[in-house]
């Protein structure tokens, strides 16, 4: 099989890839590739791409509170805290774009802080789904 270079599946990385087939369903360049150790499924999804970029980066905090599960929980393993942490959409109207899925549009939050503002912003509410 003959390889053509293609650009990343991650929608803000402009790196480039090598590409072989057509199996090769998602292409990420040797920076992102990596990540599959931490989050086997973040391929599909750009905002696990996020979570798990603050993961490698040492950066798992809430951007809400400040929270640090780290700080409070030493000695667990780095995939367990991880989890206390939910990746946000800023502008949840553009989930499922472009423009949407970018680290501009995304938040890492404590469970807490997720959970509050999805309560600020009516996703709790049944009729919200029967407005749009």
């Amino acid at each position: 099989n003959e390889s053509r270079i293609i650009m990343c599946k991650v929608t803000w990385c402009n790196s480039e890839t090598e590409y072989y087939n057509k199996s090769q369903k998602y292409v990420y360049c040797p920076t992102h590739i990596q990540y599959k150790k931490y989050a086997s499924n973040a391929y599909t999804r750009p905002h696990l791409m996020y979570k798990v970029e603050k993961v490698v980066n040492g950066e798992l905090k809430c951007e809400g509170c400040g929270y640090d599960a780290k700080v409070f929980h030493p000695n667990r393993p780095i995939k367990q805290i991880a989890g206390l942490y939910d990746v946000d959409h800023i502008d949840s109207n553009s989930k499922h774009t472009l423009e949407g899925e970018q680290p501009e549009n995304y938040q890492l939050l404590c469970k807490q802080c997720h959970i509050l503002k999805s309560y600020d912003e009516g996703d709790f509410d049944k009729t919200k789904k029967n407005r749009k």
